[in-house]
């Protein structure tokens, strides 16, 4: 019963996630006069459909809650009844633009909608790196760092929140030591260097303790708060999701720690019992994370198609189907080494634990 429970809940999740996405495509081929023939929610054989008066466009409801699409028509092809202008590929530079990218947007949106309704029920959380305690005999506390503390940078690296302490200390290459500044409570900057105590797991694997006690969250009720929460939640996010993919380039961060839907299953069984809230967080977060990961420029991501446009906008010619057919299959065939990747590390990690 737990694992449909789960299950259910990621398919909501994921399911409203990709179908926004779909939506904002929708939206602005809709607007741009692009001939749209379905809109589905969900995917495989179909559960109901409508098409109402008047109207080009079919929308379905399929079997599978997992995302959507929108069929339009992208392509000139032969024997088409379709008008050579109601064609994405005849649209001006600005009208294609937006209904690759809107897909985008809309995750956004969602993500800001999310952290409203959040912020609206339970208030806007307030998570700074703040140091409540220091454990005795444990790294920080030998160093000299003590409770209230607020940790400014590490290696270099500035500290706004304690997302960005974890990132730092956790998800990073872990290193022998590390160059903590901190302001006293007194507004006195000092400089530690910390060597942090090494521990193994029976795996092998390597954490650093720092004994460091977070401050924890304080949550501020409010219209105005939930307003905030709503820009800073995404944009902070935002931040640290861009943190994290150009640590992944860097190799700071190591592809072994990417989740796939086996590990985000596994994530949405660990938070479901938080929750609403964390529920609700999740979900932002995740939306956040389809936008910006399709903002990267390859084929197979809205980020590849608007980078093709644009060098066509610049060399002022197409660059031809079989060229795009060839850089899409090559993004394709890399995404699923990539998923099947991390699909093994993340079953690796529930059957090893």
């Amino acid at each position: 019963m737990n694992f449909i429970i789960t299950l259910l809940i990621l398919f909501i999740m994921l399911g409203l996630i990709i179908s926004i996405h779909e939506f904002g495509h929708f939206i602005a081929a809709k607007k741009s006069g692009v001939y749209v023939d379905e809109f589905s929610i969900g995917m495989g054989p179909i559960i109901f459909k409508r098409k109402p008066k008047n109207s080009e466009t079919t929308y379905s409801l399929r079997l599978f809650p997992i995302g959507g699409f929108v069929s339009m028509a992208e392509k000139e092809e032969k024997g088409s009844k379709i008008k050579k202008d109601r064609v994405l590929a005849n649209k001006g530079f600005f009208h294609v633009l937006w209904v690759l990218i809107d897909g985008i947007v809309f995750n956004f949106i969602l993500a800001i909608v999310l952290f409203f309704i959040s912020g609206l029920i339970y208030g806007k959380p307030v998570n700074e790196p703040i140091v409540k305690e220091t454990v005795e005999g444990k790294a920080a506390y030998l160093a000299g760092i003590e409770a209230g503390d607020r940790i400014i940078s590490i290696n270099g690296v500035s500290i706004n929140t304690w997302d960005d302490f974890l990132l730092e200390v956790s998800a990073k290459k872990l290193k022998d030591n590390y160059e903590f500044v901190v302001k006293k409570s007194s507004g006195e900057i000092k400089n530690y260097n910390i060597v942090p105590e090494v521990i193994k797991n029976e795996k092998g694997e390597e954490t650093r303790v720092f004994g460091i006690v977070s401050n924890g969250t304080v949550y501020k009720k409010g219209l105005l708060n939930a307003i905030s929460y709503a820009f800073v939640g995404t944009y902070e996010n935002s931040v640290t999701i861009f943190k994290i993919i150009a640590s992944l380039f860097t190799g700071q961060v190591s592809v072994k720690s990417l989740s796939g839907p086996v590990g985000i299953y596994s994530i949405v069984d660990q938070v479901k019992s938080q929750g609403f809230i964390t529920l609700l967080y999740l979900t932002a977060y995740l939306s956040i994370n389809v936008g910006i990961v399709n903002l990267i420029p390859i084929p197979v991501f809205d980020g590849g198609r608007v980078l093709i446009l644009i060098i066509e906008k610049i060399i002022k010619r197409k660059t031809g189907e079989k060229l795009e057919n060839i850089l899409n299959y090559v993004g394709f065939g890399l995404m699923i080494l990539l998923m099947l990747f991390v699909t093994f590390n993340d079953i690796t990690r529930l059957v090893v634990g």
